[in-house]
């Protein structure tokens, strides 16, 4: 073989072997490329994920109030009335006076009383004048003793007619004064019994029918701030008022403090339903759209709407009858910034 066929075969292996090198370079290098896109590719999905927080559902007891103003009076009122005509000549207490019952109020002198013993004054004084006149009239000495006879008897027979009090409790009114004449029946005192109160409460028509006779209620009065106490429905009214389209519904109030007074401003909570075991979710996590609410929960990493059929919706939470199950991972924050189908990164995981 010449020298120059021998020359030009180790040019064609360095040749190739050049090639082949490069072939591989190129080959790192596009390998180098396409994972470094691929890697940013992912990095670029990744920060596109939104960061949110969620809760599992899981049920709970739900508990429907109705809390609602009221006023308080006293069970146990007693109007005190004149028994006859006459004058008041005592008075004995006044208004906020404690009265025990069958304790004498006052004091009346009825008019029959006054004209019987004024007429037996008037004729003993007669007697006494016309005596004086004639000393020595026996007649008239038996006579004149006869008309003081008379109007002691009068005095002792027809005496005060005294009032009193038909129950214990405080003088709430007074209507008379000391020497008023009065009618016979009217109203001269009023007394209330603060040991058993009621609370007034007005309901509307709405609300009315989740009420019955027996429910039990809280009550929370201003004047006894440290004291939450119960009460029982022991009447609902019959009539709803037409203007205000409120019905009545009257409370008894157990162990009443002794600063509650009528008249004063209390605040009942009625229980009006109760459901164990709802599927509930807080409030805030529900988006209100157009004639529907949605929420969101994470699935695979993707934020998923869904559709809420709600009921009761109480103290911070609403009950959803449909949409949901327990275990769900329900979005509480960042539910905003979702759509169906964005990735997310659920805060404090890795």
């Amino acid at each position: 073989m010449s020298k120059t066929n021998i020359y030009n075969q180790e040019k064609e292996v360095k040749m190739k072997r050049i090639l082949i090198v490069f072939i591989l370079l190129v080959s790192v290098w596009l390998n180098n490329g396409c994972g470094s896109k691929q890697e940013n590719a992912a990095e670029a999905k990744k920060s596109d994920a939104k960061l949110v927080k969620v809760q599992p559902v899981q049920p709970r007891k739900l508990v429907e109030k109705l809390q609602l103003p009221g006023t308080l009076r006293a069970e146990n009122v007693a109007n005190i009335l004149a028994t006859a005509e006459g004058k008041i000549s005592h008075l004995l207490v006044r208004e906020g006076d404690p009265v025990q019952r069958n304790q004498v109020v006052a004091m009346l002198s009825s008019l029959l009383r006054e004209d019987i013993i004024n007429s037996a004054r008037l004729l003993a004084q007669a007697k006494k004048e016309e005596l004086a006149k004639a000393p020595n009239n026996l007649q008239l000495q038996q006579e004149l003793e006869q008309a003081q006879e008379d109007y002691q008897f009068a005095l002792q027979q027809y005496k005060e007619i005294p009032v009193t009090s038909p129950i214990a409790g405080l003088v709430s009114q007074r209507r008379v004064d000391l020497g008023d004449m009065v009618p016979a029946k009217a109203k001269l005192f009023e007394i209330q019994s603060s040991a058993k109160l009621l609370a007034d409460v007005p309901v509307s028509e709405l609300d009315i029918r989740k009420l019955k006779n027996g429910q039990t209620a809280e009550i929370y009065a201003d004047a006894c701030p440290e004291r939450l106490f119960k009460g029982v429905i022991q009447r609902i009214y019959p009539q709803v008022e037409a203007r205000t389209r409120n019905g009545m519904v009257e409370i008894r109030m157990a162990d009443p403090c002794p600063n509650l007074k009528s008249g004063m401003f209390v605040r009942v909570t009625f229980v009006t339903r109760t459901i164990e075991n709802a599927i509930a979710i807080p409030i805030p996590a529900v988006i209100d759209r157009p004639q529907t609410k949605v929420c969101f929960i994470v699935n695979e990493g993707k934020a998923k709407q869904v559709v809420l059929k709600t009921g009761m919706e109480t103290e911070g939470w609403l009950e959803v009858i449909q949409g949901l199950s327990a275990g769900d991972k329900l979005v509480v924050e960042g539910q905003e910034q979702l759509k169906d189908g964005t990735p997310v990164k659920i805060q404090g995981q890795k």
